[in-house]
């Protein structure tokens, strides 16, 4: 049987759906904000689209997606090039490795998970920016970050579920556990 024009495009746009929704949620996270110490609590969007994807549709956001992702995010920051590239495949292959521990638990354990990783990259990110500027940064702002990346997490993680569930639930449904 012969698929027509129409369905041929909706399969592949629900192919790069996570990675063109994650796209989005990252081009909102970089516009200008004029509110006092919003440069110190400014969330990593991208370390949770990852995040969550990874954990929970490798099939659609794998690392292909994630590269592309990650150069995107690299073209929008302010961070030494390849940065994000390198954050973000490191989020993602802890993600793939701990993805069977932390799927069918409840959304508290996931949240957890994604703030010792993110914890772990924000770390990892503070350390090479400080080999790259040669001195150490201020850490205040980048646990201020942190701060604000895991407090956000259950938001960005909702929408994506609503995402996933949308438009993508024929293939596979994400149940939101309390």
């Amino acid at each position: 049987m012969h698929e027509s024009w129409a369905e041929i495009i909706e399969n592949n746009l629900k192919k790069v759906l996570p990675l063109l929704f994650s796209t989005f949620l990252l081009l909102i996270a970089y516009i200008p904000v004029h509110i006092p110490l919003s440069q110190f609590f400014r969330p990593d969007i991208g370390m949770i689209c990852v995040y969550f994807w990874a954990l929970y549709r490798q099939d659609l956001f794998g690392v292909c997606s994630t590269l592309v992702f990650a150069v995107i995010a690299d073209s929008l920051s302010a961070a030494p090039d390849g940065l994000n590239i390198f954050i973000f495949i490191f989020i993602f292959t802890m993600s793939v490795t701990f993805a069977s521990y932390v799927n069918t638990k409840p959304f508290a354990v996931n949240w957890a998970g994604f703030s010792v990783i993110s914890l772990m990259a924000f770390v990892v990110k503070w350390l090479l920016s400080s080999m790259f500027y040669s001195r150490f940064l201020p850490f205040g702002g980048i646990f201020a970050a942190y701060a604000a990346t895991v407090f956000l997490y259950p938001l960005i993680a909702r929408l994506n579920i609503y995402i996933q569930n949308r438009f993508l639930a024929g293939e596979e449904v994400i149940y939101e556990q309390r």
